[in-house]
């Protein structure tokens, strides 16, 4: 059974854990050699979270679920949020990535060939904001990172694209996400 505490700190202005964090820190539990990734986050949290793979009917508590593949096993994950507050916060310059990206409105993209210093998860979740925020001018909401569905964790991520698939009422979006021109899958926004 695991059963794992992960302390997190709040990211650049944010007052909530950020999903790119969450997923980080997933990754570095179970290194990069895992696939058939659907990680899907259920609500923010400004708190601490446990790992476990012990089935939990307790969806009140309940921040994500991270379903994989490792060793040819389908494995279940749940993050809890506990009880103890986040108390530090560092510095994310999310501007950087969109510095270093190409937009087409037109054919609903946006493309970055430049490394920059962030993982590939804080990349695709800055670069789709800001393809959101460009296709779609909406004055109330916020952009939310919902749900990624990746074939595999990539070693290189570069070129990277984003192509905007569908709205669904924008409450939902979905974008797939190209490497070198490959498809690796999805990743999901919703407008709150």
């Amino acid at each position: 059974m695991l059963k794992r505490k992960i302390d997190f700190c709040f990211k650049g202005n944010r007052n909530y854990v950020h999903g790119t964090d969450m997923f980080n820190s997933l990754i570095k539990i179970f290194d990069k050699d895992i696939t058939n990734i659907d990680f899907m986050i259920y609500k923010t949290t400004d708190k601490n979270i446990i790992v476990t793979d012990s089935n939990t009917d307790n969806t009140e508590n309940l921040v994500f679920k991270f379903l994989f593949v490792k060793d040819n096993k389908k494995r279940l994950l749940y993050g809890l949020e506990t009880d103890e507050k986040i108390k530090c916060r560092y510095d994310y310059d999310e501007k950087s990535i969109i510095d270093l990206s190409f937009i087409n409105l037109d054919k609903k993209y946006i493309f970055s060939q430049k490394e920059t210093k962030y993982s590939f998860i804080e990349s695709i979740v800055a670069m789709n904001k800001y393809l959101l925020n460009n296709l779609f001018k909406i004055e109330k909401g916020k952009w939310y990172f919902t749900r990624l569905q990746l074939k595999k964790i990539p070693e290189n991520y570069l070129p990277l694209k984003l192509v905007f698939v569908k709205s669904f009422n924008l409450k939902l979006t979905k974008t797939e996400i190209f490497i070198d021109n490959q498809s690796l899958g999805y990743i999901y926004f919703s407008l709150v």
